[in-house]
């Protein structure tokens, strides 16, 4: 299965738009988005930040490819009813595609007072619930907050802030891959025992990523437009 991964609009839409327009989509069977749709210290005049995001999923859409997606930290709440109204919703949720089970959570608790920002307990709970529908480890999770103390959390100064929650559950569950996004300066590929976690950056930088996933092995690249 070929994996396309967009993470971190950031409500650039134009620049969206215009990356989107360069990625032969042809080759990937899925399309998984981890968040941050849109900003909310970024809105166009006369646009709110559900316009932004209704922009982005038609234009997402339109590639004709599947497509899961969970809330960024800085899209609100309300994010969850549009990506429930196109199908495409994979917060809290365990959705099969192809055989493989995809499992979602987004959102990220940071110092900065954002808008989507479910505690470490929340993550937790939710988590391990729906680790309950998951009875081996061939799944992939999609979080926006990635595990903490890997490659795809350090901050610039070199602090890792990622989930507690989200390390526990991978080390626990083993999924063959955890897709993340949130720290732009960490993008990369990691292993957590037999689980590979993979950030691709940011695209409104003109990155994002390709997975090659099969049970007996995941391959991940970074792409930059």
């Amino acid at each position: 299965m070929k994996i396309l991964v967009i993470a971190d609009i950031h409500g650039y839409y134009e620049k969206a738009f215009n990356n989107l327009s360069k990625i032969d989509t042809s080759k990937f069977h899925i399309m998984v988005c981890p968040g941050d749709f849109t900003d909310m210290f970024n809105q166009p005049p006369g646009f709110s930040q559900m316009d932004v995001a209704d922009l982005l999923l038609q234009k997402l859409l339109s590639f004709n490819l599947p497509l899961y997606c969970v809330p960024g930290n800085h899209d609100p709440y309300e994010i969850l009813e549009l990506l429930d109204g196109y199908g495409v919703n994979l917060h809290n949720r365990v959705k099969i595609f192809k055989g493989m089970k995809f499992m979602g959570f987004g959102g990220a608790a940071t110092p900065f007072n954002t808008i989507f920002e479910p505690t470490d307990e929340e993550i937790k709970q939710s988590l391990e619930r729906m680790g309950k529908e998951v009875k081996s480890k061939n799944f992939v999770l999609v979080v926006h907050n990635p595990p903490k103390n890997t490659k795809v959390d350090m901050v610039a100064g070199g602090e890792h802030v990622g989930s507690q929650a989200v390390r526990e559950f991978i080390m626990k569950k083993q999924p063959l891959l955890a897709i993340s996004a949130h720290i732009h300066e960490s993008s990369g590929v990691d292993k957590m025992g037999e689980t590979t976690v993979f950030y691709p950056g940011p695209l409104y930088d003109g990155y994002y990523g390709v997975v090659d996933l099969r049970v007996e092995e995941v391959k991940c690249e970074i792409k930059r437009i």
